[in-house]
């Protein structure tokens, strides 16, 4: 019984090691998913700008609303800032190609921004965010590569919540 706990838990131990949680102050280095049109694509501009990366389920996907607006109206330099909106097509009923569509109108809507498709949970693995479901992820990356903020959103009070110190992150770290 002793020698089965035993390698039970060194075989728990072993996999903590691997994992790769996300965690404020951890650098990160960018991730290949791929855009609306399912061509391959690069999470951008990591180690050069500030980045707001939002990686939502899109059964959720108007949960992180307030936040990106409040982002939007300080009109951040494209120079230093870029906004990710990341979909997170492997947890939702909707098609990919409806959410493809959708993420099309929003490169529209916010032409600023780079828009991108995630649908075998690639990030969620890369960056070890766990459950993704029902949830929209705010992380903030400085110009260091470094993780500033990382947040799972489960409802829209929790975003306008956030508003005043992701805004005061951004604004430090672009100065």
């Amino acid at each position: 019984m002793l020698r089965k706990i035993t390698l039970a838990s060194l075989f728990l131990f072993s996999g903590m090691l691997h994992a790769q949680t996300l965690t404020v102050g951890k650098a990160v280095s960018t991730v290949k998913i791929q855009n609306p049109d399912n061509a391959p694509a690069t999470i951008p501009a990591i180690g050069q700008k500030v980045i707001a990366i939002f990686y939502t389920d899109p059964d959720v996907k108007d949960i992180n609303e307030p936040l990106t607006e409040a982002i939007k109206a300080k009109k951040f330099s494209p120079d230093k800032y870029v906004g990710v909106g990341i979909a997170n097509m492997a947890d939702t009923w909707l098609p990919n190609s409806v959410i493809r569509y959708a993420g099309r109108q929003k490169q529209a809507k916010y032409p600023a921004s780079v828009i991108m498709c995630d649908d075998k949970h690639i990030l969620a693995k890369a960056w070890g965010l766990g459950d993704c479901d029902d949830v929209g992820y705010v992380i903030i990356i400085g110009k260091d590569s470094k993780v500033k903020l990382i947040k799972a959103v489960k409802r829209t009070e929790e975003s306008k919540a956030l508003i005043s110190s992701v805004l005061a992150l951004i604004e430090s770290d672009l100065k």
